[in-house]
C-alpha cells in the first residue's frame, strides 16, 4: 500500500480543518465535577499529606482518638498466630551462650541465633526450616542486604551480613523457585573481613549493595566487597567512618573518653542519609552518602538532644531513645528523622538549617517538633469498655497502662508501634496512626491520630511490617509517594491492609491494620447485612458520603468471597443514598397556570448521586490530568499497559453495579425506586429536582462509559509497536497527542480525531503484524466509542482483502471474498483511507470494486450533493461552499480517471494486460461507472471522453442516464449529433423522430451518412407503440436516405438493404401466423413480440419460424442467413409437398406452390432443383391422374418456367433413371423424358427462328 497517500496530511488537514471550533462532548460542569471531587480528596489530607502540615502541636497528649469500640471499628485485627517451630525449642535447651531473633519481611523469614548457629523458617506457616551452621563463633548481629551489582550471579537475591566477636561474613541467598515462598538456600560467598575484636551491634545495608555496621565502640564501619583484589585494595575490607584509622593503636589506659556503643542505624534511601543512634548520651550522628549514595561524610553529631529537651519539657526527665526512624521525602520535605523514647515520646528533627526553604544536602540536626503519646489512663480506660466488636483483640489489661518500659519500636508511613513492658511475662503493643475519619478537634491545622492498646501474650521482641508488593507497581502510586502519608479513604481501592508483624517468644502473630472499607465489610458481615447501631455510629464518624463511597466499593468489587456481601452493600449504598432536595423556602407554584422551572444550581444533590461522582474521580485520579504521552520518552505512552488495565478494571466494576441498577443511570423516573427510599409526598417540584438529578446522572455514566472505552482504547494500543504508530500519524495528530490530556482525550472532540488518526494507523499495520489484527478485535469489544462501526467494518474489509490475495487464479471464492470486502469498505466510506484499498482492488483484477468504493467515498465527502448543484448551477465561482464540495468529490473521482488514463495510455495497472484483458476490464470499469447514481460523476466521466476525444464512444456507454442533460447543456457541434444517437440509443423515439426527419430531408453539406442511419437504428428498438410496418417503413426511408446521399457507401447500404430483408421475413412469419387463427393466444403473443421490435434471423429462426412450423420462412431465413444445410432444407420441402398434397387429390396447387417459391428462392441453395424433380417425380409416378392441366408432364414444365435450363432438367431425369428404381417408375420416367426431349427441341427450334 501507499503509506504516505494512508496519512496523506492535506486530506487529514481537511478532516481536521472541518472542526477547528473546538467542541466539548461533555458539558464542562460534568468534567469539572471531577476535578472538584479530586480536590475534595487532597483536603482530605492538609498540606499535600506533610508530616509537618499534620502533626503541629510540641506539648499535648489531647490530639488522639481513642478508639471506643461501641463507636468505630477496631484499627487492628489478628490474622494469624505462628507459634515457634518445635525443633527451635529444642536448640533452646541446649543454648550454652546467647540467643538473638528478628524478621525479613522481604523474605518472609523469620530468624534466631543460638550461640553459632542460624535458624530461619517461614512465619506464615513455619515451613522451610532451614539451619546455617557455617561459623564457629557465636554469632552477634544479622542483616539482610541486597547485593551488589555484577558480583553475584543472578539467582543470589539477597545477602545474609553475619557478625561474630572476630569478624564479618557474607552468606548468599537463593531461592528454588521463583518466589520467596521457595525454598530458601544459605550459602558461604568467601567475602569475610575481621571485627578487629570490635562488637557489631547493628546492620544495615543501601540498594546500591553497601554495609554498615554499628560497632559497640561507638564507631560506624562500613564492610567493602569486590569481585576481585585491586591494586592497593583487597577483596573485601572494612572502613571506619567516625574515627581516624590510627586511633585503634592507642592502649585502652589511654583513652580518656568511655566508649558510647552504636546500637540503632536507620537510613534515608529517599534521600541517601544515614544516622545512627548511640546507647549512654543518646547521640545522634548524620552522614551524607551523597546524591547517588556512593561517597561517606559525617555531617553533624547531635550528643545534647536528651538535656534540649529537658530543658524544654521538664517532666521529660531521665528518659532515653530507644529506636530512630528515617522519614523519607514523600512523607515530609521538612522532617528527616524521629526519634522515640522510653516513655513513647516522639521526637522529629530536621537535617537542614533553613527549616522554610529547601535544602539539598544534610548540614545539621535540629528538634523541629514533640509528640506526646496518648494518654494511658483514657486509653486503658477505654480498652476496658468493649472488647466484643468488628474482630478485634478480645483481651483487657488487669490494670491500667503506664508508659515506663518501652523497650521495642517501629516506625513507617505514620504507623508507630510501642512495645511496653508493664510486668514481667507481658507486653503491650500501643498503635498509633493517623486518624481516615476527621480532622483533630482542635481549631489548628492538622488532623487527629487514633490510638489502640493490645495485650500481647509474651513478650515482644521484633516489630516490622510486610510490605504489600502487589501495589508498588500500581499506576495509583503515580503522584503518590510511597513513603508518604495518605488518607486510606482515598488509597483503600488499590493499596492492601497494612500487614504488622510481632514476634515474641512464644512465636509469631500478624496483625492486620484494617482500613476502613475493611471496618465496614466487617460491620456488615456481623449484622447481616440489616441496619445497627455500630453502622449509624460508623457512618456519622466517616459521613454519609464517605459510608456511600465505600458501600459502592463494596457492592461493585469482588472484595470478599462472602455471596452475601455485595447485595449487603448494595442496600447499604441506597439507603444512605438519600435524594436531591429543594431550597427549604422554595415555594412551589400553582402547576397548572405556573408551572415551575427549578435551576440545576439551586437544588442539593443526592448523597449517592456524589458518591457515584467521588468514586469514578479516584479511580480516575491516575490519569484524569496527566499527559497521554511520556514526555521523557517521546512517542510512547505515560502508562503501561498493566496500569491501564487496573483502571480499567476498577471502572469495569463500577459500570457493572450501574448496568444493573439502571436508576442509576437516569433511564428511568420510577418514584418509587430505592434511590428515593424515604417515603414523603411527591409535589411537582421535588419531581422536577429528581429529573434534574437523572439528567445529571445520565451524563455521569456516559463519562464513565467513555472514560472506561479511553482506558481500553489506549490499554489495547500500549504494545510494542504503539510508537510506530505515532510515527504515522499526521504532524498536526502527533503535536495534538503530545498536548493532550487524558481527560482532553475523554470529553472533547479532539479526543475523537486522535483516536481516528491512530486507528488509520493500525489498519495500516494489519497487513504487516498480526498483533493488529487481534487489537481490532478487542477494540471492536471494548472501545466502540473510539473504535466506531466504520472502524470495525474497515478492520474486517482489510481481513477478507488479505484473505483473498492469498486465493489463486480468478475463482468464485475469490470473488465472493473481494465483494465482501467492497461492502465492508462501502459502509466504512466516511473515513476509509481510499488510495491503498482502490489499489489493492486493482491489483487483484477488481477494477468494479474500484470504482465503487471511489463513488462511495466521494458521496460520503459531500452528503449534501452541494458539488453536484455547483454544477448544475454553472460552476459559479462565487460558490464558494458548492466548489469546495465539488473539489472533495473530485479527489475520489480521480481515482477511476487515472484508471481509465491507465488502460488508454497502457501504463500503471494496465501496463502488461494482455488485449483481451484491458477490453474485459475496461467493460467492467465502464459498466461500473455508469450504473451508479452519482449524476456529479457521470458529468465528470462523460468530460474526460470529450477530452480524450472519445466523445463518439459515449453512446456505448450503458446504461448513460444523465448524458441527455449533459448533451443539452453543452453547446459544442457535436452534441447535436450525439443528443440524436442518444435518443435513439435510450429509445425516446419521439424527440429522435423530430430531429431525424429533419436530419435525413433536408440538403444538408454537414449532414454525415453516420446520421442517416439514425432510422435504422430507430427501427430496430422495442416500443410497443411502433407497428412492424412501421419499422419496415422506417427501414426503407433510411434506404432511401443512404442511398441518395451525395457520399454512398455501399457497407452501409448493404447492411441496410440487409436489415430490410429481415424485416420483411419477419413480416412475412406475422402475416403466416394470422393465417394459424387469431384466437389462438400463443399465436397472438407471437405476433405481439414481432410487433414490438425487430429480431435477428435466429431468433426468428428459432422463436417463430420454426416454433409455428412456418416452412417456407425457415427456408427464407435460410437463404437471407447464407446457411446450407441440405438435410434440413430437403426436410422442409418435404413438409412443404406434404401439405400441399394433403389438402386436394390435384397436382396444379403444389405446382403453382413450387413455382411461387421457386421464383423466390432459386438459383440458391435453399431450392434443391434435383431434390424436388425426384420428390414430385415419385409422386407424379404413383398418381398420373392428378397431374391436371400440366398432364404428365407438370413437373419439368413447373421448373421450366421456374427458370431451371432443359439441359439441366435433362441431367436431372437421365440421373434418376440411373438410380435404382422400379419398372414402372422407369417407364414413367422414360415417358417424361420423351415430352422433355420434345419440348427441349421446340425451344431450340424457337431460339433458331428468332435468331434467323
Amino acid at each position: 500500500m501507499d503509506q504516505n497517500f494512508f496519512f496523506n496530511e492535506e486530506r487529514n488537514n481537511l478532516f481536521l480543518g472541518g472542526l477547528q471550533q473546538q467542541q466539548q462532548i461533555f458539558e464542562q460542569n460534568t468534567t469539572q465535577l471531577i476535578d472538584n471531587k479530586l480536590a475534595e480528596d487532597d483536603l482530605l489530607i492538609p498540606n499535600n499529606g506533610n508530616l509537618e502540615g499534620l502533626l503541629v502541636n510540641r506539648i499535648t497528649n489531647e490530639e488522639y482518638n481513642h478508639i471506643p469500640f461501641q463507636s468505630n471499628a477496631q484499627s487492628f485485627a489478628k490474622l494469624a498466630s505462628t507459634p515457634l517451630p518445635d525443633a527451635l525449642r529444642e536448640q533452646y535447651d541446649q543454648m550454652k551462650f546467647k540467643s538473638f531473633m528478628g524478621i525479613f519481611p522481604e523474605i518472609e523469614r523469620a530468624w534466631v541465633t543460638i550461640d553459632n548457629q542460624l535458624f530461619l523458617w517461614n512465619y506464615y506457616d513455619g515451613s522451610d526450616f532451614c539451619v546455617y551452621n557455617g561459623v564457629d563463633q557465636i554469632i552477634v548481629s544479622i542483616a539482610l542486604v541486597p547485593p551488589k551489582r555484577n558480583v553475584f550471579v543472578d539467582s543470589i537475591s539477597h545477602l545474609l551480613v553475619v557478625t561474630t566477636p572476630v569478624e564479618i561474613v557474607l552468606l548468599a541467598v537463593s531461592f528454588n523457585g521463583n518466589s520467596v515462598k521457595s525454598e530458601i538456600n544459605v550459602v558461604p560467598t568467601g567475602f569475610s573481613v575481621p571485627t578487629d575484636n570490635t562488637l557489631m551491634l547493628k546492620i544495615i545495608g543501601t540498594k546500591e549493595g553497601r554495609v554498615f555496621t554499628c560497632g559497640k565502640d561507638g564507631n560506624l564501619y562500613e564492610m567493602i566487597y569486590q569481585s576481585e583484589d585491586r591494586w592497593f585494595q583487597k577483596r573485601c575490607r572494612k572502613v571506619n567512618h567516625t574515627s581516624s584509622g590510627l586511633i585503634a593503636f592507642i592502649p585502652s589506659f589511654l583513652k580518656f573518653a568511655q566508649d558510647d556503643p552504636l546500637v540503632d542505624i536507620a537510613l534515608d534511601s529517599s534521600r541517601n542519609i544515614l544516622y545512627t543512634l548511640s546507647e549512654t548520651k543518646s547521640s545522634i550522628q548524620v552522614y551524607d552518602l551523597g546524591e547517588k549514595g556512593d561517597i561517606m561524610t559525617l555531617v553533624y553529631n547531635h550528643s545534647t538532644i536528651l538535656s534540649e529537651i529537658e530543658k524544654s519539657v521538664p517532666k521529660l526527665k531521665k528518659t532515653r531513645i530507644v529506636k530512630i526512624a528515617a522519614i523519607s521525602r514523600g512523607e515530609s520535605s521538612k522532617y528527616n528523622l524521629v526519634a522515640i523514647t522510653n516513655s513513647g515520646v516522639r521526637i522529629y528533627f530536621s537535617a537542614n538549617k533553613n527549616t522554610f526553604g529547601f535544602s539539598p544536602r544534610p548540614d545539621t540536626l535540629n528538634i523541629v517538633n514533640i509528640r506526646f503519646p496518648p494518654d494511658p489512663n483514657v486509653l486503658a480506660q477505654q480498652q476496658t469498655q468493649s472488647v466484643t466488636q468488628y474482630g478485634g483483640i478480645d483481651t483487657v489489661p488487669s490494670e491500667l497502662f503506664q508508659y515506663d518500659n518501652v523497650h521495642e519500636v517501629f516506625y513507617s508511613r505514620g504507623v508507630l508501634l510501642l512495645a511496653n513492658n508493664p510486668k514481667e511475662g507481658r507486653d503491650d503493643l500501643i498503635a498509633i496512626h493517623l486518624d481516615s475519619k476527621k480532622k483533630r478537634s482542635l481549631n489548628v491545622a492538622g488532623i487527629a491520630e487514633k490510638a489502640t492498646l493490645m495485650e500481647i501474650n509474651g513478650m515482644i521482641w521484633v516489630l516490622d511490617e510486610q510490605e504489600s508488593q502487589s501495589s508498588l507497581c500500581s499506576i495509583y502510586r503515580n503522584g503518590i509517594s510511597p513513603e508518604g502519608l495518605q488518607n486510606e479513604l482515598i488509597t483503600q481501592h488499590f493499596i492492601p491492609p497494612r500487614i504488622i508483624l510481632v514476634f515474641t517468644n512464644t512465636g509469631m502473630q500478624i496483625f492486620e491494620k484494617k482500613r476502613p472499607i475493611d471496618q465496614l465489610y466487617g460491620l456488615l458481615q456481623r449484622s447481616g447485612g440489616k441496619d445497627s447501631h455500630e453502622l449509624k455510629q460508623f457512618s456519622d464518624d466517616f459521613s454519609d458520603l464517605q459510608t456511600c463511597v465505600m458501600a459502592l466499593m463494596l457492592a461493585s468489587l469482588n472484595y470478599s468471597k462472602d455471596p452475601n456481601m455485595q447485595s449487603w452493600a448494595a442496600r447499604l449504598f441506597f439507603h444512605k443514598a438519600g435524594r436531591p432536595e429543594i431550597p427549604s423556602n422554595y415555594q412551589s407554584p400553582n402547576i397548572y397556570f405556573n408551572p415551575p422551572s427549578l435551576n440545576p444550581s439551586e437544588i442539593t444533590y443526592s448523597t449517592g448521586y456524589s458518591a457515584i461522582i467521588q468514586l469514578l474521580a479516584r479511580y480516575l485520579r491516575p490519569l484524569w490530568n496527566a499527559p497521554l504521552m511520556n514526555q521523557q520518552s517521546p512517542d510512547n505512552l505515560q502508562f503501561n499497559k498493566d496500569q491501564l488495565e487496573e483502571v480499567e478494571g476498577f471502572l469495569s466494576s463500577l459500570k457493572a453495579f450501574l448496568d444493573d441498577n439502571p436508576q442509576l443511570q437516569g433511564q428511568q423516573e420510577n418514584r418509587s425506586r430505592d434511590f428515593v427510599a424515604q417515603k414523603r409526598r411527591m409535589d411537582y417540584s421535588y419531581d422536577e429536582a429528581l429529573k434534574i438529578e437523572q439528567q445529571a446522572l445520565k451524563r455521569i455514566y456516559k463519562l464513565l462509559q467513555r472514560s472506561l472505552e479511553a482506558t481500553s482504547f489506549l490499554s489495547i494500543l500500549s504494545g510494542p509497536f504503539f510508537s510506530d504508530l505515532v510515527k504515522s500519524m499526521t504532524s498536526p495528530g502527533r503535536d495534538l497527542l503530545n498536548r493532550m490530556r487524558f481527560q482532553d482525550f475523554v470529553g472533547q472532540q479532539d479526543g475523537i480525531r486522535i483516536a481516528k488518526e491512530l486507528v488509520n494507523a493500525l489498519t495500516y499495520f494489519q497487513d504487516q503484524n498480526v498483533e493488529a489484527g487481534k487489537m481490532s478485535a478487542m477494540l471492536r469489544d471494548k472501545s466502540p466509542t473510539f473504535f466506531t462501526d466504520s472502524d470495525r467494518n474497515r478492520f474486517k474489509a482489510e481481513e477478507l482483502l488479505k484473505s483473498a490475495k492469498y486465493v489463486q487464479g480468478d475463482t468464485l471464492d475469490k470473488m465472493d471474498l473481494l465483494e465482501k470486502s467492497l461492502e465492508l469498505f462501502v459502509k466504512a466510506a466516511d473515513d476509509v483511507p481510499i488510495k491503498p484499498a482502490c489499489d489493492e482492488f486493482k491489483s487483484l483484477g477488481f477494477y468494479s470494486g474500484s470504482v465503487k468504493l471511489a463513488l462511495a467515498h466521494a458521496n460520503a465527502a459531500d452528503p449534501n450533493q452541494e458539488g453536484l448543484s455547483w454544477i448544475l448551477k454553472g460552476k459559479q465561482d462565487s460558490d464558494l461552499n458548492g466548489k469546495q464540495s465539488f473539489g472533495r468529490r473530485i479527489e475520489y473521482y480521480q481515482i477511476i480517471l487515472d484508471t481509465l488514463n491507465e488502460f488508454k495510455n497502457k501504463s500503471g495497472s494496465a501496463e502488461k494486460l494482455k488485449e483481451e484483458e484491458l477490453t474485459q476490464h475496461r467493460t467492467e470499469i465502464l459498466n461500473a461507472a455508469t450504473n451508479s447514481n452519482d449524476e456529479a460523476f457521470h458529468y465528470v466521466l462523460y468530460d474526460w471522453f470529450v477530452e480524450n476525444s472519445l466523445a463518439t464512444q459515449l453512446l456505448q456507454l450503458n446504461p448513460s442516464r444523465y448524458l441527455e442533460n449533459y448533451l443539452e447543456r453543452n453547446g459544442e457541434s457535436f452534441a447535436s449529433e450525439l443528443l440524436c444517437r442518444h435518443y435513439i440509443k435510450s429509445e425516446n423515439f419521439a424527440a429522435a423522430s423530430k430531429i431525424l426527419s429533419q436530419m435525413a430531408t433536408k440538403s444538408d453539406p454537414s449532414l454525415k451518412l453516420s446520421n442517416r442511419k439514425i432510422l435504422s437504428q430507430m427501427a430496430t428498438k422495442s416500443d410497443p407503440s411502433l407497428k412492424l410496418s412501421n419499422r419496415i417503413e422506417s427501414l426503407s426511408r433510411a434506404l432511401s436516405c443512404a442511398t441518395n446521399g451525395t457520399s454512398i457507401d455501399d457497407d452501409v447500404i448493404q447492411g441496410l438493404e440487409e436489415q430490410m430483408e429481415v424485416a420483411q421475413i419477419q413480416m412475412q412469419i406475422y402475416n403466416q401466423l394470422e393465417l394459424l387463427g387469431k384466437n389462438r393466444d400463443d399465436v397472438r403473443e407471437a405476433r405481439n413480440q414481432l410487433d414490438s421490435k425487430l429480431f435477428n434471423v435466429t431468433d426468428l429462426f428459432n422463436k417463430f419460424a420454426k416454433k409455428f412450423k412456418l416452412n417456407e420462412c425457415q427456408l427464407a431465413i435460410l437463404k437471407c442467413s447464407g446457411y446450407n444445410d441440405s438435410i434440413l432444407i430437403q426436410k422442409l420441402w418435404s413438409q412443404i409437398i406434404e401439405e400441399e398434397c394433403n389438402e386436394t387429390l390435384s397436382f396444379s396447387p403444389l405446382s403453382k406452390k413450387v413455382e411461387l417459391l421457386g421464383r423466390e428462392f432459386s438459383p440458391s441453395d435453399v431450392f434443391p432443383s434435383w431434390f424436388l424433380v425426384e420428390e414430385l417425380e415419385k409422386l407424379n409416378a404413383r398418381s398420373p391422374q392428378n397431374a391436371g392441366e400440366g398432364g404428365i408432364s407438370w413437373v419439368f414444365e413447373t421448373m421450366r418456367r421456374v427458370g431451371i435450363p432443359f439441359g439441366t432438367l435433362f441431367e436431372i431425369y437421365s440421373s434418376s433413371l440411373d438410380s435404382n428404381c422400379d419398372k414402372k417408375t422407369k417407364h414413367h420416367l422414360l415417358v417424361v423424358m420423351n415430352n422433355l426431349i420434345e419440348q427441349w427441341v421446340e425451344f431450340i427450334r424457337g431460339i433458331s427462328g428468332r435468331e434467323s
